[in-house]
């Protein structure tokens, strides 16, 4: 991936996103690299389909020379038909087309070297290249390997999915009995905002209501300020993973300290 510096994706839908990525120097390139020579993006996946761009900054053959050439490559092992549009600057082409797999689909001629040097919105003043992709899958082949790859993915996770429900289910049960266990335990003082509330691990702050608390699987409890910060993925007490609201824990807090 030589000389894409910066790229970002935005999924539309599930079948459907939009790449945005810089080329550094994109002037030199056209100036200096031969024809054929290329500029591959990351990976893209679009549904289950893999895809890559190819930019040509002067041109993918001969024909292309003194342009820029765009092509959508298909990486997967069945053909695609894939809606593509593109824009460089001012610059905006669009169109359909099916892909087979392993092969490519563009423009050889996209954009013209001395109308890409006159359109400001392309270039930044260090010579780098703006390029935005919308990709949308319309349809992928079928093969008997992948039909059958599929159907043994959604039975795992299938499978999956009702052992992580039996095993939610259970834990949330055992949370609930000893929430129960411990208001039973609890002699309630008329002041109740003299109680003490539980302290959240992480910033040590108590979580009074109307704080909203989040557990992990083990029960331990985070407040959830500190939960959506974008370091915190896991407990930091089991390093087990958050499964949501402490809905029973938070009612309670609110049943004795108001």
């Amino acid at each position: 991936m030589p000389g894409i510096i910066e790229v970002w994706i935005l999924n539309l839908t599930q079948n459907k996103l939009k790449y945005f990525f810089r080329i550094f120097s994109f002037d030199q390139k056209m100036k200096s690299w031969r024809n054929g020579r290329d500029v591959n993006s990351l990976p893209i996946l679009v549904g289950e389909t893999d895809f890559e761009i190819e930019i040509y900054p002067n041109g993918i053959n001969k024909k292309g020379r003194g342009h820029v050439s765009v092509y959508l490559v298909n990486k997967s092992d069945w053909a695609v038909n894939v809606e593509m549009e593109v824009k460089v600057g001012k610059k905006e082409v669009s169109g359909t087309c099916d892909i087979a797999s392993g092969w490519c689909k563009g423009w050889d001629k996209l954009y013209g070297h001395d109308d890409l040097g006159k359109d400001n919105d392309a270039m930044d003043a260090d010579g780098s290249l703006a390029v935005s992709a919308t990709i949308s899958l319309m349809w992928g082949e079928v093969t008997e390997g992948r039909n059958n790859s599929e159907k043994a993915e959604v039975e795992g996770l299938r499978s999956e999915v009702e052992d992580l429900k039996i095993k939610i289910e259970s834990r949330l049960d055992r949370l609930d009995k000893s929430l129960t266990a411990k208001f039973k335990a609890l002699e309630v003082s008329s002041k109740k905002t003299s109680l003490p509330g539980p302290e959240c691990p992480i910033c040590f702050e108590e979580m009074k209501p109307p704080t909203r608390i989040i557990q992990c699987r083990s029960g331990h409890l985070v407040c959830q300020n500190c939960k959506e910060r974008p370091q915190v993925v896991i407990c930091p007490t089991c390093k087990q993973e958050f499964i949501g609201r402490a809905i029973g824990m938070e009612n309670y807090l609110r049943t004795i300290l108001g």
